[in-house]
């Protein structure tokens, strides 16, 4: 049996705050399928389907290499797994605001961690990151169902010297 359908701010809100508190920050991928539906449905703007949301969508490992991931539920979990190898104190901090309306919240939070594990190939820098992110979240039956994320990578990416951030006073 289906659960309703709830849209009660609140209980929105504490759907989605599972993902960033028990399973992110807590540091608990095994807990994926309590927090994420079955049906997931991984969106990413920017700089297109980033490592995490290829991952998660059944492209295989975060560098590559290896099988592709059995289901989304899987890919999510093993793109998790990944970003806790290389920053092990990873944290999604909710900074606000937090809206919620319909079966959508939509989420402003600040992605913190230090470069202390091999990511994406690359060795660990011990350099600390943090960025920010906007994430859509749509809860059905008391999970996540949708997942539209946008993330200041090019910070993330400059923070751990993978680019070459811009020289001060470079012309447009």
């Amino acid at each position: 049996m289906t659960a309703p359908t709830v849209t009660d701010p609140a209980a929105l809100k504490a759907a989605a705050n599972r993902m960033f508190e028990d399973m992110v920050n807590g540091h608990r991928p095994e807990i994926v399928r309590e927090v994420l539906h079955p049906d997931i449905d991984f969106q990413r703007a920017g700089m297109g389907k980033s490592f995490v949301y290829m991952a998660a969508a059944g492209g295989g490992s975060s560098d590559g290499v290896g099988a592709a991931a059995g289901d989304a539920l899987d890919g999510f979990k093993a793109a998790f797994a990944a970003l806790l190898e290389g920053f092990p104190d990873l944290r999604n901090n909710v900074v606000g605001p937090q809206i919620a309306e319909g079966d959508l919240v939509a989420t402003h939070i600040t992605f913190t961690g230090t470069h202390q594990g091999t990511f994406l190939g690359f060795p660990a820098t011990g350099r600390a990151v943090e960025f920010d992110e906007v994430l859509f979240t749509r809860i059905r039956d008391g999970r996540i169902s949708e997942i539209w994320a946008l993330g200041d990578e090019l910070t993330f990416l400059e923070q751990i010297g993978l680019v070459d951030a811009p020289a001060a006073g470079a012309a447009r």
